[in-house]
């Protein structure tokens, strides 16, 4: 339950308030949107088989990191943990961080200084639960899971038996005439929905710390994900019910205004408290899972051993859950993080791939691996993940080129950081 609830407190954000007016700048029927969402749940579900062979043959903490190295080495592992640990997940903790503290001042009325000192008090508060232990930080990822899984089944059961919505909005379903341009428009969309289904392996990297890790993480990834994935069908299927899809671009607080459409001016204010439970509960997961991807590094580098430094009382992984708070609260105070999301965000999509690919690399190259659980559909399923999200990739290098080329940058600069970390090793 523990490894479940992580993974849906990770994967549901707050990107699933927003990211509807964005899917409807470039799809205008509720069928393709529906399409659009049961397509990233797909993806992912091929990408969760992936990692939970994985995950099971290799149960330790770091998840992509263990694997990556085992398949290619360790400057590939090195590389993903620069770009992920060190760029990526240190801006997505600060966001979630501001995102809590700017909803929470929607009910409370406080000014921007105030909401970056909140931020930085929930980034503190939370990273010290986890260094008192992972059991304080699950039972706290528990119980914030519980509220966003009532935020948004509150949304559904509000919106579907308010008797406000209105079914000929759904219609047309689909496109009176199907056009050329709907294939790159589709393209576009599955980027936000993709990123709005992220989280799914985050389990992976807290294997050490759980139990029976070779059964306990591929379920926890599958159970949580269709959880996920029913969740977001139905709740974008009211959110249609209420908003026409034209004018949804528009109007990108799409939940605030369904809640408000069906309960009056109170669902602005349920809303923004669903947004903080939330952002709350993503923010703690990520803090908790960002961590063990530092120790893995640490483990492996000299560069960076100090976070592979474990607690002696309460054995977690203190100095790493000590440098992405401070990394964290430098954004929130410098107000950048949202462009380092961006850039890293090409390039983690490149080493997702390269994980689903080391699937196969691993069952050559180390073929008397223990593995108790093996990806349905092998090698099918695989191949498909890894072409999904290299579309993905050329599509947003396309629509977003100079985003794409700082997100090569970025790994790019971690090729000199891990040179200088062998030469660490060699005068060892």
């Amino acid at each position: 339950m523990d490894a479940t609830a992580l993974v849906v407190g990770c994967t549901i954000g707050v990107g699933i308030f927003r990211s509807a007016a964005s899917i409807a700048t470039h799809l205008q029927s509720p069928g393709l949107v529906m399409l659009v969402w049961a397509a990233g749940g797909l993806i992912s579900f091929c990408g969760a088989l992936c990692y939970a062979e994985l995950a099971a043959a290799y149960p330790k903490a770091g998840g992509d990191y263990v694997y990556l190295t085992k398949a290619y080495g360790p400057a590939v592992g090195f590389l993903f943990g620069w770009t992920k640990a060190f760029t990526e997940r240190i801006g997505t903790i600060a966001i979630l961080g501001f995102v809590f503290a700017e909803y929470l001042s929607f009910i409370l009325h406080y000014d921007l200084m105030m909401t970056r000192i909140v931020a930085i008090g929930a980034i503190l508060f939370l990273t010290t639960a986890n260094i008192i232990g992972v059991h304080v930080g699950t039972r706290v990822q528990n119980f914030l899971t519980a509220l966003k899984i009532l935020a948004l089944s509150s949304i559904i059961v509000v919106g579907l038996f308010s008797g406000k919505g209105n079914p000929h909005f759904l219609q047309p379903v689909w496109p009176a005439a199907w056009q050329g341009g709907m294939i790159p428009s589709f393209g576009v969309a599955l980027v936000f929905v993709l990123w709005t289904y992220g989280g799914w392996a985050e389990s992976t990297y807290v294997a050490e710390e759980i139990r029976h890790p070779e059964r306990t993480l591929p379920w926890s990834m599958l159970c949580g994900l269709a959880l996920v994935t029913i969740l977001y069908l139905v709740v974008n299927g009211v959110y249609m019910l209420f908003i026409p899809l034209h004018q949804m671009p528009g109007r990108p607080l799409v939940a605030a205004e369904v809640m408000q459409a069906a309960l009056g001016p109170v669902g602005g204010t349920i809303t923004a408290l669903m947004v903080v439970c939330s952002a709350f509960g993503a923010l703690n997961g990520f803090i908790m899972t960002s961590s063990r991807i530092l120790l893995a590094v640490g483990r492996d580098h000299p560069l960076f051993a100090r976070l592979a430094h474990v607690h002696s009382e309460f054995d977690t992984p203190a100095w790493a859950l000590i440098f992405d708070m401070i990394g964290a609260v430098l954004l929130v105070c410098a107000g950048t993080f949202d462009q380092i999301v961006t850039y890293s965000t090409v390039a983690i999509s490149i080493f997702f791939a390269m994980t689903a690919l080391g699937v196969i690399v691993l069952r050559v190259k180390d073929p008397d691996a223990p593995r108790p659980y093996r990806v349905w559909g092998y090698p099918a399923t695989p191949i498909f993940f890894i072409l999904a999200i290299l579309l993905f990739i050329g599509d947003v290098a396309l629509m977003q080129p100079r985003e794409a080329l700082l997100g090569f940058g970025l790994v790019a600069a971690g090729v000199p950081l891990y040179l200088w970390s062998r030469s660490l090793a060699r005068v060892k």
